[in-house]
């Protein structure tokens, strides 16, 4: 094989707690990921050097593509042409760098297989905290700063994710984040989910970061108020924002809601996947 085409999911943050700043500088989170149907596409084919191009946004040269490649060649010598096709927006919370570099890595493995699974998430870590997440995709609960995994039975979700024009930059929201914070009942979502309960889950959706980003970006809570007032059942941010996602009762609910969220760059209908 020469060629492999990989879908790279993007993910929401269906609660996300801060708990303390580590020493090195990093927060410890407890957060319970879920990737959706929304997605970029990358075409990986074999190389010796390493060239990255990208349609529907423009990528820095350093980016979370590129450091993934390279992390993988120099283990192996391996590296690759890889071109991305993006949907996924930037600065909105989706993890969208770290799907598409655990889509490369995929691809990597696909092509190569020169690595175990281990070393292929330890790779995966160096280049971001969701990339370990995004490697697996699912619903998981996510400790540590992102990178310790515990699986969880899922349960299909109809949302809309919509993002305003402006994002958030997650260095400077960490950076103005005063602690303690409130945390979310990761045990009562996990049973919410598991029991496929949407009346019991909709209630606990927290996003910790979600007050402070609003200070930041005050479309943030605009965008909610919309959701909410378009009948979604509960909204949240996603991440570091500045998306934020509507839970619909059904797909057809979803569907209705979508026109009023036009003012917004960024509307559309997901599933979780």
């Amino acid at each position: 094989m020469d060629r492999t085409t990989e879908r790279a999911y993007a993910k929401l943050n269906l609660t996300l707690g801060v708990l303390y700043k580590r020493g090195d500088g990093y927060h410890a989170l407890d957060s319970v990921m879920q990737t959706i149907d929304l997605c970029d596409t990358l075409t990986v084919e074999r190389a010796r050097d390493i060239v990255v191009t990208s349609t529907g946004m423009l990528l820095p040269y350093d980016n979370t593509i590129r450091r993934a490649v390279e992390q993988y060649r120099a283990l192996t010598g391996r590296g690759a042409h890889i071109r991305v096709v993006k949907r996924i927006p930037a600065e909105a919370g989706m993890g969208g760098g770290s799907a598409d570099a655990a889509a490369a890595l995929n691809g990597l493995q696909k092509l190569y297989g020169e690595v175990d699974e281990p070393t292929l998430v330890e790779i995966g870590a160096k280049v971001g905290a969701d990339v370990p997440f995004c490697l697996r995709c699912g619903t998981q609960r996510a400790e540590g700063i992102g990178e310790v995994l515990t699986p969880v039975r899922g349960m299909k979700l109809q949302l809309i994710v919509a993002k305003p024009q402006a994002g958030v930059s997650t260095r400077k929201l960490f950076s103005l984040l005063k602690l303690p914070r409130t945390m979310p009942d990761t045990v009562a979502v996990i049973k919410a989910l598991s029991d496929g309960d949407l009346d019991a889950l909709c209630p606990l959706l927290y996003n910790a970061l979600e007050e402070p980003a609003i200070e930041l970006v005050p479309e943030i809570g605009r965008v909610k108020r919309r959701l909410l007032d378009g009948g979604a059942k509960a909204a949240c941010m996603t991440g570091s924002g500045s998306a934020v996602f509507g839970v619909f009762s059904d797909r057809a609910a979803a569907e209705a809601a979508l026109p009023a969220l036009a003012e917004f760059p960024f509307a559309r209908v997901c599933e979780s996947i």
